[in-house]
């Protein structure tokens, strides 16, 4: 049976770091996982939809970038049949609704309470570089591992 993963907007923007230009965020190893979805059988991604909206309205800053990103991006992403997009359904809805913020000072951004609801929907490791949500997952324990 493939492993499945959900992996949120640093992981891939950091998969995809000269793309967007950007400096990877994510260990080796989270790196690895996303390679082995794209280049052999062995891993599922699971990427709530909810990322592409993050990158879409961050990085779309002019036609050329646009097309850049959807290229080099979205189309990789499209022709992989080891990675699913994931729509925000009843159930991620549900695991949304259940999250509340632990830290007094640092609210949860919705898209980071999504995206962990995907993980928690399929009950998978997520990667992610975001420390609220390794704290959240260490205190809660709602999903079985956070991979940066």
């Amino acid at each position: 049976m493939k492993q499945k993963y959900v992996i949120d907007t640093t992981a891939l923007m950091s998969y995809f770091s000269s793309t967007f230009e950007i400096q990877n965020k994510m260990s080796q190893h989270a790196l690895d996982i996303i390679s082995q979805a794209f280049n052999n059988d062995s891993i599922i991604l699971l990427i709530p939809s909810i990322v592409f909206v993050e990158i879409f309205s961050k990085q779309f800053t002019n036609v050329e970038r646009s097309e850049k990103i959807r290229y080099e991006v979205y189309e990789k992403i499209k022709s992989c049949d080891n990675i699913s997009i994931e729509a925000i359904d009843k159930e991620v809805l549900e695991a949304f609704l259940k999250i509340t913020d632990i830290e007094k000072k640092y609210s949860f951004d919705n898209h980071d309470k999504l995206i962990y609801s995907t993980a928690i929907k399929y009950n998978v490791p997520l990667l992610t570089s975001d420390l609220r949500l390794k704290r959240y997952n260490k205190k809660k324990k709602m999903i079985p591992q956070i991979i940066d």
